[in-house]
């Protein structure tokens, strides 16, 4: 299926108005350059943007609305600040959605959990309580039904996208930009166990769904919940042999047994100052060895996306000849949602 481009390379010539709340982080960022999107920012504005804090009137008129805020797993955050961040921040502005509008909500494909029996799609069951980072997974999902009841209550639609572990064309602190940093200064990490799976997903990938959506906007069901990731996976060997491909250096092999790494680490106490909680750092390496295999298929299938588009060779394998070139690596530390006020 092929569609008319307007401003953006990945989205067709309709004009609705469409806002991207959380526009000045990683994710919101990009998803409002894809849909040339109005920008609702949490920090200082630039040129165009519109502060939350002035935010209400463009969201009352807004067609569609993409809610891009909050953080991503961060150390020295409890479930309850993860709350706040993520369902506090955003009953802060669903009044203002309009009857008929269009919220696209960014939820989490780990709000699924853990499962090695099957592959996570669409209709999958949530169960956050599986995934190592339980804290953040719950509360992300907590999210996810307030606004399920919220667009009830208030007759609005609601679409949630759940992205497995976004990365970028530039450094975004993602785990594979991290693996590549540390690679960079000499040291590649040895995954083990060797064969465990990691999904990922392009931030493209993210971008072309949200566009489809914004295209189909009169056809998607509320309450529908859509598995974003690449169309492949790859293993800790496979990983660390891509690494070394693309290494112009000679680097150092250490082991990293994640799941004693994780074990070990869990039994520290959380502690609110993030350079003191390791704890987190278990439940960081718990993910690495999570071995859970996503379905973004029918994803694809129900909004016409031709996953081809999105092989390695079109995606990771680009994404990891740019980060191994001196200038690719910024210093920035984004988030994969812009930073809100504690609600």
């Amino acid at each position: 299926m092929q569609f008319e481009v307007s401003r953006s390379p990945f989205c067709m010539s309709s004009k609705p108005l469409v806002a991207v709340i959380g526009a000045d982080g990683f994710v919101g960022g990009g998803l409002a350059e894809a849909l040339a999107a109005e920008r609702v920012v949490y920090g200082p504005c630039g040129d165009g943007d519109v502060h939350i804090n002035q935010a209400k009137p463009l969201l009352q008129r807004a067609d569609v609305i993409v809610n891009a805020s909050g953080f991503r797993v961060r150390r020295g955050m409890t479930l309850n600040d993860y709350r706040r961040c993520h369902w506090g921040s955003t009953s802060a502005f669903i009044p203002f959605f309009r009857p008929g509008a269009l919220l696209i909500h960014m939820s989490s494909a780990h709000v699924l959990g853990k499962s090695k029996q099957r592959v996570l799609g669409n209709s999958a069951t949530p169960n956050p309580e599986t995934y190592p980072s339980a804290a953040y997974a719950i509360a992300k999902y907590e999210c996810d039904r307030a606004v399920e009841r919220a667009a009830r209550e208030r007759g609005f639609r609601v679409v949630f996208l759940r992205p497995t572990i976004l990365y970028a064309r530039n450094g975004d602190t993602s785990m594979i930009d991290n693996f590549c940093r540390l690679a960079k200064r000499g040291v590649v990490a040895r995954l083990y166990p060797r064969d465990a799976r990691h999904h990922l997903c392009h931030l493209d990938i993210l971008r072309t769904v949200a566009c489809r959506i914004v295209e189909q906007r009169d056809r998607m069901l509320s309450g529908s919940s859509l598995v974003v990731a690449d169309p492949y996976t790859i293993t800790s060997r496979q990983m660390e042999a891509l690494i070394r491909r693309h290494l112009t250096r000679k680097a150092m092999t250490v082991p990293v047994p994640a799941p004693l790494m994780s074990a070990l680490l869990l039994r520290a106490p959380h502690f609110k100052n993030p350079k003191l909680d390791i704890h987190t750092w278990g439940e960081i390496f718990g993910v690495f060895h999570l071995d859970t295999v996503y379905d973004p298929f029918e994803t694809f299938r129900s909004l016409g996306i031709d996953p081809t588009q999105f092989e390695m060779d079109k995606t990771l394998l680009p994404f990891l000849q740019r980060a191994f070139q001196p200038e690719s690596i910024s210093e920035r530390t984004p988030d994969t949602a812009a930073t809100p006020r504690a609600a």
